[in-house]
């Protein structure tokens, strides 16, 4: 299950940002099963959130896509644990761990709006594709290295709840205070000249919540050269929004807010793919 192929260092997979971190103590704490040790500190947030290592994902090599996520789940961060001190391997770790829970909801959008019929026609990993191609980039690391999508977090380690509820979301402004100390928001973004298209796991809001949108668009004021990359909020594939997940055909059913917001953006997340696959002919 674990393919050699690839290999990648700690450094490969995370910039440590962390004042309390380095490489020396990341590498002693995973050869020894001590994955609680790093990164579990407050950066001066009244100790409602600890910061626990977790940089799940994938690390596709030059994607045309991105799919972000908005932090490391905790459900999450228990897998990658669970699979590293299983597998020993950090990268299998990580690809294996990511959206643990979300994989089928995420493929049927995807699939819904187009995603994979464009990858058909612009990366051979995709070409007579078929829903193993999406489940093999969670599982084999030279697949899902070549794959074209890279699968990520906004933030890419656990920002955990120290109370009964460890996946309870933290505020805008508690993400705000991380990223003014750690700095380290899309930071594993793989960007390159090839990347058309960043998917944002969420419906965006003007609320105190933490919307990657947000930091995005403030993100870019700094880095003119990324404003050509297109991006697309889809409603969040978690259990919570099941109901929606299981009528993409139907949206029109239900005239509440939720679902109206949910059509709207699986009709704009459709254009774009439209408007991106035109654009590349």
């Amino acid at each position: 299950m674990c393919n050699k192929v690839i290999k990648m260092t700690e450094k490969d997979i995370c910039k440590i940002r962390c004042n309390n971190c380095s490489y020396e103590k990341l590498r002693v704490c995973l050869e020894n099963n001590r994955l609680n040790e790093i990164y579990n500190i407050y950066h001066d947030m009244n100790k409602e959130y600890y910061i626990a290592y977790a940089p799940v994902g994938n690390y596709a090599k030059k994607p045309i896509i991105i799919i972000s996520g908005k932090t490391t789940s905790y459900d999450s961060s228990k897998l990658f644990k669970k699979n590293y001190e299983k597998s020993k391997d950090l990268h299998y770790a990580c690809l294996s761990s990511i959206y643990s829970n979300m994989k089928d909801n995420l493929y049927d959008y995807l699939e819904k709006i187009g995603l994979f019929k464009y990858l058909s026609n612009n990366h051979k990993y995709w070409k007579n594709y078929t829903k193993e191609n999406w489940e093999k980039i969670f599982t084999y690391k030279e697949k899902s290295y070549n794959c074209g999508i890279q699968l990520t977090q906004a933030f890419n380690c656990a920002i955990l709840n120290i109370g009964r509820n460890p996946s309870k979301e933290p505020k805008k402004k508690t993400i705000d205070i991380i990223n003014k100390n750690i700095g380290c928001m899309f930071e594993h973004f793989n960007i390159t000249e090839k990347l058309k298209l960043i998917i944002f796991l969420d419906t965006p809001k003007d609320n105190i919540r933490y919307h990657q949108i947000d930091f995005w668009k403030d993100y870019i004021k700094n880095h003119k050269e990324l404003e050509k990359i297109k991006t697309i909020s889809i409603t969040h594939p978690s259990r919570n929004n099941q109901e929606i997940y299981n009528n993409l055909d139907t949206l029109t059913k239900k005239s509440t807010t939720k679902w109206k917001n949910a059509k709207e953006l699986l009709d704009e997340a459709k254009s774009i793919i439209n408007e991106i696959r035109k654009n590349d002919y």
